[in-house]
């Protein structure tokens, strides 16, 4: 396999949406007692739909591309996640999911909130995001040794810049923005639920 579709591969493989699934997933497991309806939301409002929205929108010629390779037709795939994401917390939080679940699905919101501001102006790495994101996760669900995972941003930082996607300044900005964000709103949203 030449290193192109090597790259196309780990990107597709890495797709923040499947990151997203298995993240909740993972939170979810400690609760299987009771996980069902909360593994059903968090892949239908987490994964299904933004996945769904992206590629409705390449099929109708919306967007150029099923990565959405031009920044500026982000805002309205990026628009419609918010809404599966912000309507996903709701149902979790009404449900009384586990609170890593319902924060993870707010975080999601909101730092898809921040990667549309930034994207307005730049084109930042959702591919980095979507792992910086869900470790970081990982590490409040299961503690430090979950930071082993940054290291797949490696391969997805490789694998953007060998497609030409990114920049390395906009994988690190992906991956450093997403982890803080995301820090700090899992300071807030455990400290709230």
């Amino acid at each position: 396999m030449d290193s192109g579709r090597a790259a196309s591969v780990i990107t597709h493989v890495f797709n923040p949406a499947l990151v997203a699934a298995f993240t909740f997933l993972a939170l979810l497991y400690p609760f299987n007692s009771s996980s069902p309806m909360f593994v059903g939301i968090s892949l239908t409002f987490g994964t299904v739909i933004p996945l769904a929205i992206v590629y409705l929108m390449s099929k109708r010629g919306m967007v150029s591309d099923f990565l959405v390779s031009n920044k500026d037709e982000r805002t309205k795939p990026f628009a419609g996640a918010i809404l599966s994401y912000a309507t996903g917390s709701l149902a979790l939080w009404l449900f009384q999911a586990p609170k890593l679940a319902t924060a993870l699905m707010l975080c999601y919101a909101g730092n898809t909130i921040i990667m549309t501001l930034i994207t307005r102006l730049w084109k930042i790495s959702v591919h980095a995001s979507g792992i910086a994101g869900p470790t970081t996760a990982l590490i409040e669900g299961f503690g430090p040794w979950a930071s082993i995972l940054f290291l797949l941003l490696i391969p997805v930082g490789w694998a953007r810049i060998r497609l030409k996607a990114h920049t390395p300044s906009q994988i690190l900005a992906g991956a450093l923005v997403t982890i803080v964000a995301t820090w700090l709103q899992f300071s807030i949203y455990l400290a709230v639920l």
